[in-house]
C-alpha cells in the first residue's frame, strides 16, 4: 500500500498551492501507482506539519473530500485515509462522502501524549460515528503505541494489551510501527502482536526494498511512504524509479513465499 502525501492544505502554516494543483499533484501520484501494480493507496495530510488536534480547517476536509473523490474515480483497489494528528472523525467524514475503504487511526483506545497534545480514546466516538452514516463497511485500521508520542501515561501497558483492547473496542485491523517515521518496527515486538491478534496486521513505517524480504511473512499488509519518494525521504516527491525497484522487490517476495494472502480490507 502506497501513501499519498497530500500538498499543505488551507489553514496549514505551509500552504500556498491553488486547490487545483493540490487535487492534480494527489491524483498523479495515485497514477503512478496504480500503473506500477501498488495494490492500494492511503491518502494522508502529510504535508500539514505541525499537525494539530481536531476539528481540522474546514476547507481542508472538502479539498481532501474532493482529492478522494477524484482518486477513486481513477483507482480501482482499496483506498483508505489518515488525518493527522488524530483527525479521525473527519477523515471518516472524508471516506463516507467519497466511498473509501478504510481508515488509518492514532487514538485508537486509551490515551497518549502526541506532538499536539493529549490524545484520548476515539474508538466509542467514531464507531457510533460510523454507524450514524450508515457506512459500517469502511474499516478501522488503528495504529499501537504510536510512533511520535510518548506513551508514559500507559507505560503498565504491553502492546499486547493495546491490542486487546482495540480487538474488544471491534476494531477491524491494527497497525505496528517503528518509533519514528522511517523505522522499522522491533521484529520481536512485531511477532508478539502476531502471535495474539486475531485481526489484520500491517506493517506502518520502515518498510524498505532491503528490509522487505525480513518482514514479508510476518505482517498482512505494508503501508509504504518514504521509500517511493526522493532519496528515502518523508515529505520527498514520488520517484519513479524506486516505486519499480519496491516493486520488484515485492514481486519476488510474493512469488517464492508459502504465503498467499487474500486482502484483509476486503
Amino acid at each position: 500500500m502506497a501513501v499519498i502525501a497530500v500538498a499543505p492544505l488551507p489553514g496549514s502554516p505551509r500552504h500556498c498551492d491553488p486547490p487545483s494543483l493540490i487535487l492534480s499533484r494527489a491524483v498523479a501520484d495515485a497514477q503512478t501507482f496504480r500503473d506500477l501494480g501498488v495494490d492500494a493507496l492511503l491518502l494522508e495530510n502529510s504535508y500539514d506539519l505541525p499537525y494539530v488536534k481536531p476539528p481540522l480547517p474546514r476547507t481542508a476536509v472538502l479539498l481532501m473530500t474532493e482529492i478522494a473523490r477524484e482518486v477513486r474515480a481513477r483507482f480501482e483497489g482499496p483506498i483508505g485515509i489518515q488525518l493527522l494528528e488524530a483527525a479521525n472523525e473527519d477523515a471518516l467524514e472524508v471516506a463516507a462522502a467519497a466511498d473509501l475503504d478504510f481508515l488509518r487511526v492514532e487514538g485508537y483506545v486509551f490515551a497518549h501524549i502526541g506532538g499536539a497534545g493529549l490524545i484520548e480514546g476515539c474508538a466509542g466516538r467514531l464507531l457510533r460515528r460510523r454507524r450514524d452514516l450508515g457506512v459500517d463497511h469502511i474499516r478501522v485500521f488503528a495504529d499501537l503505541k504510536k510512533k511520535h508520542c510518548s506513551h508514559a501515561l500507559t507505560a503498565d501497558l504491553s502492546i499486547v494489551d493495546e491490542l486487546k483492547q482495540a480487538e474488544f473496542f471491534l476494531v477491524d485491523g491494527v497497525v505496528v510501527t517503528g518509533p519514528r517515521t522511517g523505522e522499522p518496527p522491533a521484529v520481536g515486538e512485531l511477532e508478539r502482536v502476531r502471535r495474539h491478534a486475531s485481526v489484520p496486521v500491517w506493517i506502518g513505517s520502515g518498510i524498505t526494498p532491503e528490509n522487505l524480504p525480513r518482514y514479508f511473512a510476518r505482517a498482512d499488509g505494508f503501508i509504504v511512504g518514504s521509500a517511493f519518494r526522493q532519496e528515502g525521504r518523508f515529505l520527498g516527491r514520488v520517484d519513479l524509479q524506486r516505486v519499480e525497484g519496491f516493486m520488484r522487490v515485492w514481486k519476488r517476495c510474493w512469488q517464492t513465499s508459502p504465503i498467499r494472502r487474500e486482502d484483509p480490507i476486503l
